[in-house]
């Protein structure tokens, strides 16, 4: 499962509602043993709470 958005000009845009900057990497939890379970696209701005999250793994990847 992934949560983005699609900006106008077709690029992966951030998921937070109505930041509308380009996402520059993917925050990923880990659940059920599936490293990718859920995949969530965030600008540098956003995501940093995810990543702090002591009850699921996460793991970052940059877009390129």
């Amino acid at each position: 499962m992934k949560h983005f958005q699609t900006l106008d000009d077709g690029q992966v845009g951030c998921w937070i509602w109505n930041c509308g900057k380009p996402a520059t990497r993917w925050i990923d939890m880990e659940r059920y043993g599936i490293r990718r379970w859920l995949s969530t696209a965030y600008c540098d701005g956003h995501g940093r709470d995810e990543l702090d999250d002591p009850d699921h793994t996460m793991r970052e990847r940059k877009i390129k």
